[in-house]
């Protein structure tokens, strides 16, 4: 699990959408095979009857190359108020096509997972992130959630986690009023130390008992199964190992 970001890369107080989307445009990435990219926010503009909300789009780019022609995040950040911490809900695509019509596989390079480690280090303790899942390159986590998989140990959530998402997890599956949009996972930051190690040992108490449990006698539900229980020790291990975790 990814410990909170410095001070030099994460508010100490609430941020609004605007330095969000600041804090995200030219940051470098890299992948991994070693290569540096720059996120570039190529469009921000302000949501219709939502008040501080920004609709945002994600591109990334090489060293001195023009930005992708097609996004690697799409999105709302917004910075809160009203007891609300700053959030964000983002739909990734594992597949971008770069400037020059060329295709990037994102996800193998690990640039799904890099910006969302960089949404960790910019929204504040108590602030959360929801991503998407019901559109294409997202089936997996939707398959899992069908299946009964831990929120945290399912594609998209075990990259929030990572992030610095460990508190709650809520799972957007039937719209409750009317605004939520697609099926979508929700992670929240802890909003302080004493709830970080609460959600550490309910999300422990739940890997635990997801890795013991049988596999589903379909060969298709079983390899999925199998997969998410492999990420789910891995967790579990990051967990062990946090300083503090009781």
């Amino acid at each position: 699990m990814k410990p909170h970001a410095s001070a030099a890369t994460t508010p100490t107080t609430p941020a609004d959408a605007l330095t969000l989307a600041r804090l995200l445009d030219d940051h470098e990435l890299g992948d991994r095979a070693g290569r540096r990219w720059r996120i570039k926010v190529v469009s921000l503009r302000p949501v219709r009857q939502r008040t501080g909300w920004r609709h945002v789009t994600i591109a990334i780019a090489r060293a001195g190359a023009p930005p992708s022609a097609s996004p690697l995040m799409t999105g709302i950040l917004s910075g809160g108020g009203r007891g609300v911490q700053p959030w964000c809900e983002c739909r990734l695509y594992p597949e971008v096509r770069m400037a020059d019509g060329a295709p990037l596989d994102a996800r193998a390079a690990g640039l799904e997972a890099a910006i969302v480690d960089r949404l960790g280090e910019i929204i504040a303790p108590g602030g959360h992130l929801m991503a998407e899942y019901e559109s294409p390159g997202q089936e997996r986590t939707h398959a899992e959630l069908l299946l009964r998989v831990p929120p945290a140990a399912t594609y998209l959530g075990a990259m929030m986690f990572h992030a610095g998402f460990s508190g709650a997890f809520k799972d957007w599956y039937i719209a409750e009023g009317g605004h939520e949009g697609p099926r979508k996972l929700q992670a929240n930051q802890p909003p302080h130390p004493a709830a970080a190690r609460a959600a550490r040992r309910t999300h422990a108490r739940e890997l635990a008992e997801f890795v013991r449990r049988r596999l589903p006698e379909d060969a298709q539900a079983a390899e999925i199964v199998r997969a998410a229980q492999a990420r789910a020790l891995a967790l579990l291990a990051g967990i062990r190992r946090t300083p503090g975790r009781r």
